[in-house]
């Protein structure tokens, strides 16, 4: 009976014993289970982080490459330098060995000149790696961003526009300090100051970093919740827009914000009822890259056939000046002709004058003759015969 009891009390202690092993066995792997999740999470938040670093490094890629280019060519330029002082000084040593002191002073000048040319190597590379840190702080501050929106506009504006077709940081109100990024100089009628079409750059980017996040995570609720964040966001600035710089007649009665970024165009898009919420309240049309684009390149279309309409009125002022000339100048034709028509029939009546003065002449002429004629006869008979 002991041995049976003694069993018993062995058989529940090993159960219990395997069930507190199972029940820790289901703790780790529970752990383990929210430890993955919190991984996993972590990584899908990196993910969003490096998503929108991307879209920033995308937008500035052409200046991070020259920057990296010229770091490289200085560290090349400053290993091929150290390469060519140890190939010097080896080669300096092994003729110093055989020469004498001016051979050892030349290498030490030698060995001088190419020290200070590494240093001042270096000093480039440090005033390089300056421009790079600037850079990376400019990013990350809001007014570096909105200077990064507004040199994309006054790009977009350089490749498309002449520089006599818009301003840069034109202040619309008189007395206030506010600048819009850009105005587009629209013709008026001849005679009349052009009017401008505002255009201002917003870039919302933390609003943005978060939506992203969000989406990357899964997680529907916070999206939401940011993309209403990022509607509002748009709504404020555009009221702002619309208060500073419509002011008709200077401007026209609507403006442009531009979105410098297609993913923050397409997620202000996406809400349907925005776009034409602000152009219904505020006369604020939204703007990307490519839409800006083809903004600019319609309006580009619409100042040739502009200057072809001047053009077209300066021809036919000119032809209408003209035909007043030609008017004038057969008018001067008409009064000449008639003038040389009278100056023919005086001359004409001068003709038939001296024709019938010349038959007069003719005719007395005629007349003298026959009588000269009677008068020879008569003194030869009245001659004596020989």
């Amino acid at each position: 009976m002991r041995l049976t009891a003694f069993s018993l009390d062995t058989g529940l202690a090993l159960l219990l014993l395997a069930g507190l092993l199972l029940v820790s066995l289901i703790v780790l792997i529970v752990q383990n289970i929210r430890l993955g999740r919190q991984l996993n999470a972590r990584r899908r938040e990196q993910s969003a982080t490096d998503q929108a670093i991307e879209l920033l490094r995308h937008d500035f890629a052409r200046q991070t490459d020259l920057l990296q280019q010229t770091v490289t060519s200085r560290v090349q330029d400053a290993s091929r330098d150290q390469r060519e002082i140890n190939a010097l000084f080896i080669t300096q040593l092994q003729q110093a060995n055989q020469g004498s002191g001016q051979m050892l002073e030349t290498i030490r000048q030698s060995i001088q000149e190419q020290m200070t040319r590494i240093a001042a190597n270096l000093r480039d590379m440090q005033a390089v790696a300056g421009d790079v840190r600037s850079l990376r702080q400019a990013l990350g501050s809001v007014r570096g961003r909105g200077v990064i929106g507004e040199l994309q506009l006054e790009q977009l504006l350089a490749d498309i526009l002449s520089p006599s077709q818009y301003r840069t940081q034109v202040r619309i109100r008189a007395g206030r300090q506010e600048a819009v990024d850009a105005a587009v100089l629209l013709a008026s009628d001849e005679g009349e100051q052009a009017v401008l079409l505002p255009i201002d750059a917003k870039f919302p980017l933390d609003y943005l970093h978060r939506l992203l996040s969000a989406r990357e995570a899964d997680d529907m609720e916070a999206a939401a919740e940011f993309g209403r964040e990022l509607t509002a966001r748009l709504r404020q600035e555009a009221k702002k827009i619309a208060e500073l710089y419509i002011q008709p007649p200077a401007t026209t009665d609507f403006a442009i914000c531009y979105l410098p970024g297609e993913t923050l165009f397409a997620e202000a898009m996406r809400d349907g009822a925005l776009a034409a919420d602000l152009y219904r309240q505020h006369r604020i049309l939204l703007a990307g890259p490519t839409s800006m684009a083809a903004i600019l390149a319609g309006l580009q279309a619409i100042f040739r056939l502009q200057a072809m309409e001047r053009q077209s009125l300066e021809i036919a002022r000119t032809l209408t000046g003209l035909q007043r000339d030609v008017q004038k100048y057969e008018e001067s034709l008409s009064r000449l002709h008639a003038r040389l028509v009278r100056a023919v029939s005086e001359s004409e009546g001068c003709l038939r004058y001296a024709a019938q003065v010349r038959s007069r002449l003719e005719g007395l002429e005629q007349n003298d003759t026959p009588s000269n004629e009677r008068e020879e006869p008569s003194d030869h008979d009245n001659e004596p015969e020989s």
